[in-house]
């Protein structure tokens, strides 16, 4: 007796999910992949730092170690990913050379620092923070100058190159692009998620530091990044504005005399109009730039087949490799 057509129609689904026409494993799959690659660098580079805290590194020391190993274990897999998993070449992730990128990473940072200047104003037409004073100290300059490469490669580099790259592009050759945003903000938060739990089980941490504050950090920052690349079509915008979000959060706009932009929060409200409020603003302008400014507009329900440059060139190398 021959198989329904439904029953074919489950069959292929099912094998679909594991390996797609060209023999390459399912797309689910490959995104879980992802996933853990990044995960897996995140956590052997914490372990790395939490080892060398109780040898007495130095603070410095420990960071210098989660940048390396973070890049340094997930940066290759996501690369290997992509020739062997995907089949596909490595500029299809919106990653340029470094020249080419400039000019993207400049868009991304000056996107930012303007929203940060329209919470700073709407913030204090509100009364809840007031800037206090402008700075130039050489000190925070050069905290800054230290602090960029340490963050570039432990933080904005890899997980860009995970998350708005590799997992995103995965997803949108089978779902629509506004789907494939929603579930690559769901990883974004849950890598973080899977990371405490570890330390949890380790003994090492505890649940209390996965705040609502944290998740909506998380989830809004993701959408931001995520629509910064969908309309430049280039990870360094998301780089840009990733570390311009760091370093303004942790060293520009901050309390005290040793920041750029010195301000006094006045209530919590102006603190989570910095801290979270310039990503809302962000997304806002970017879906703005989606829908109005962007000629065409950004096709919410279309999806982007990953049929780029270089997918025949692989398939050739591995021909004559048999051959």
């Amino acid at each position: 007796m021959e198989p329904s057509a439904e029953e074919k129609g489950k069959d292929n689904r099912a094998a679909n999910l594991l390996a797609d026409a060209e023999g390459r494993i399912g797309m689910p799959w490959r995104v879980l992949l992802g996933w853990m690659s990044f995960v897996a660098g995140l956590g052997l580079a914490v372990a790395v730092a939490l080892t060398a805290a109780g040898y007495g590194f130095p603070t410095l020391a420990q960071q210098v170690m989660l940048a390396a190993v973070t890049s340094g274990v997930a940066v290759p897999l996501i690369y290997l990913l992509r020739r062997y998993a995907d089949r596909r070449p490595w500029s299809g992730l919106g990653l340029t050379a470094l020249p080419a990128g400039v000019p993207y990473a400049l868009l991304g940072a000056g996107l930012l620092f303007a929203m940060t200047a329209a919470a700073l104003a709407l913030g204090s037409l509100l009364g809840w923070l007031r800037v206090t004073g402008l700075h130039l100290p050489a000190e925070t300059l050069l905290v800054i100058l230290v602090n960029v490469p340490i963050a570039f490669f432990y933080e904005a580099f890899p997980e860009e190159l995970a998350f708005r790259g590799y997992i995103y592009r995965n997803l949108n050759t089978r779902l629509p692009r506004w789907l494939a945003l929603v579930l690559q903000v769901v990883l974004f938060v849950l890598a973080p998620v899977a990371l405490l739990a570890m330390l949890i089980a380790a003994g090492l941490g505890s649940w209390d530091s996965l705040t609502a504050e944290y998740i909506l950090t998380l989830i809004f920052f993701g959408t931001a990044l995520q629509l910064s690349r969908i309309l430049s079509g280039n990870l360094w915008m998301c780089i840009g504005y990733h570390l311009a979000w760091l370093e303004t959060v942790r060293y520009i706009v901050v309390p005290g005399d040793g920041a750029i932009v010195e301000v006094e929060y006045l209530s919590t409200n102006g603190y989570l109009l910095i801290h979270i409020g310039t990503i809302v603003l962000s997304v806002i302008a970017l879906l703005w730039w989606s829908l109005r400014g962007k000629k065409p507009p950004v096709d919410w329900k279309g999806t982007e087949p990953d049929e780029g440059k270089g997918s025949r060139e692989f398939g050739n190398k591995e021909a004559k490799k048999e051959a």
